[in-house]
């Protein structure tokens, strides 16, 4: 709901250039040192602490966002809301590659991003008419409502413990110790350093674009707010509703093609974005990124969680998660410079060049590995996991 929308409200503060790139990112300079720890912490205390914890310093930093009376108020409490992102994303993730049956790591994780990607594009849509019809103050009113909301559902609903940190617990109680492999070991690791390095790219070209679209869409093409969270719920919409399709796709062909494949295509249309003359072409064009975003990503998560189950899950995506704050820091920042000597639309073209250039590097780093394990059923995977509790 809040992303998309605080480098208009940082702009309305006084804020320019580098700083609007900052206001986006800077959640992402915290992700990136707290996010591998949050991951790894979760692989030995448990995932359900961590991501209750990040939704109620969420929580406070909406109601922060509030009293903000300053751009450099705004940017502390984004800042504060990045602990909450690491505590909460990567940790996540984890829960459901530990649910995860062998062989079907694409439909699985398709589905819990599209939960994740709907939620992504219905959330700016709202914001965009809450912001036009009640003012800016009911967007973090409705954000800390949300956020309060969700920590209580997980509180009530979510299982203190996944299959595999059962699994784990019995491990450690038999005198046997849990695979995971230190940071050092797990970056050695071809197959963690090719979806780290798909993360990084993505973020970079994320951060060096979207931090400016609601301003290419509001000073460049005259968005109303409410057309702006439209054109951002396109894109993520059509992601969200082709993930589950597109991660049987990932079950079934070679995936690191599926991964290189979306990339090209993604990137091409990113860069289309900075040079479109109308809005509704580009919403046409953000509803096709949705869709080939869609197959590179969820693709690359099932590769993760494979990787996962090698060097512990936790790790691998918190490894991610700092791979992509730093992504979208380098991104925002290198974007607002790109902005601030050459043009908005240059900053797009730059994005789209960042991530054609990773589908080569993604196939070299991938090339000879296996990214895919033998299916079982989720009866047995559960039965072998849980010990038939």
């Amino acid at each position: 709901m809040v992303s998309p929308l605080l480098p208009v409200y940082a702009e309305t503060l006084g804020a320019s250039g580098v700083w609007l790139g900052i206001t986006f990112s800077v959640f992402a300079v915290v992700q990136t040192f707290f996010g591998p720890f949050a991951g790894r912490l979760s692989d030995r205390y448990g995932r359900k602490p961590f991501i209750v914890a990040g939704l109620l310093v969420y929580l406070v930093a909406a109601l922060g966002y509030l009293t903000a009376q300053s751009f450099y108020q705004v940017i502390a409490f984004r800042a504060f809301s990045g602990f909450g992102t690491s505590l909460i994303f990567s940790v996540a993730r984890a829960y459901v590659g530990d649910m995860t049956p062998r062989g079907q790591e694409g439909r699985w994780l398709g589905v819990f991003a599209t939960a994740d990607i709907v939620g992504f594009g219905t959330g700016p849509l709202i914001a965009g008419l809450l912001r036009q019809e009640v003012g800016f103050r009911s967007v973090f009113v409705a954000m800390a409502a949300l956020m309060a909301l969700s920590a209580l559902i997980l509180l009530w609903w979510l299982p203190r413990h996944s299959p595999a940190e059962l699994a784990r617990g019995r491990m450690e109680k038999g005198g046997e110790r849990p695979k995971q492999a230190p940071f050092s070991t797990a970056l050695r690791e071809r197959l963690v350093i090719a979806v780290t390095t798909h993360q990084f790219l993505i973020s970079l070209a994320m951060g060096a674009s979207f931090s400016f679209l609601a301003l290419r869409l509001e000073n460049g093409l005259h968005a109303r707010p409410l057309a702006i969270g439209l054109a951002f719920a396109t894109q993520d919409l059509t992601g969200g509703l082709a993930q589950p399709l597109f991660g049987r796709l990932a079950d079934r062909y070679h995936r690191p093609f599926l991964v290189a494949g979306g990339l090209i295509a993604n990137g091409l249309l990113l860069a289309c974005v900075g040079a479109l003359p109308n809005y509704w072409l580009v919403v046409a064009v953000l509803m096709g990124m949705g869709a080939t975003g869609a197959i590179s990503q969820v693709s690359a998560s099932a590769i993760q969680v494979v990787a996962g189950r090698g060097v512990g899950m936790g790790t691998v995506l918190g490894i991610n998660s700092a791979a992509n704050g730093a992504g979208i820091v380098i991104g925002s920042v290198v974007g607002g410079l790109i902005f601030d000597i050459w043009g908005l639309s240059h900053s797009f073209f730059f994005a789209g060049l960042v991530m054609v250039a990773g589908a080569p590097a993604f196939l070299t780093l991938t090339r000879g590995l296996h990214t895919r394990e033998p299916a079982r059923t989720g009866h047995a995977e559960f039965a072998e996991a849980a010990g038939g509790q």
